[in-house]
């Protein structure tokens, strides 16, 4: 009896074991973007320090805080190619343009936030959120504060 009930104790523990071994195994690449986009990562925002990784939909994603203290999202795919940084912006740092058209559209009073959005070979856009009744609503717009259509590729 004990043979037995020791030889189930033996396969349970080593069963649970096997488990979390294939757990950590999965979960690692969502903490662990691959080599060749961390390469191009550092190469391209060499003084980040701490950067978060995640992955959706066979992209990565790393968040970090800039040197002046902004939220920074910076997006890749599995090829280490990057395609977006999005960069949170004080109200100081929002263009004039874009500033006028929230509070004067929308009735924002200031209340809104905005992160700039880079992408190779565009013009930036700004993704704007304003707050209405509880949620966020989002607007994009080019420097100029005309609305603009944004293709989301993550």
């Amino acid at each position: 009896m004990k043979k037995t009930l020791l030889a189930l104790m033996l396969l349970s523990s080593t069963a649970i074991f096997a488990q979390v071994g294939r757990s950590n195994e999965r979960n690692q690449p969502a903490n662990h973007a691959p080599a060749v986009v961390q390469e191009s990562f550092q190469k391209q925002h060499p003084d980040a320090k701490d950067a978060r990784w995640s992955q959706t939909n066979h992209e990565w994603k790393a968040n970090y805080r800039d040197n002046n203290h902004h939220n920074v999202d910076v997006y890749y795919d599995r090829d280490g190619v990057r395609k977006d940084v999005h960069r949170a912006l004080d109200k100081m740092d929002v263009p004039r343009n874009i500033n006028s058209r929230i509070n004067n559209r929308y009735g924002a009073n200031g209340n809104y936030r905005v992160a700039r959005i880079e992408r190779d070979n565009e013009q930036p856009i700004y993704q704007v959120k304003i707050p209405t009744h509880g949620r966020f609503r989002t607007v994009y717009m080019d420097e100029q504060g005309k609305s603009k259509q944004y293709n989301d590729r993550h």
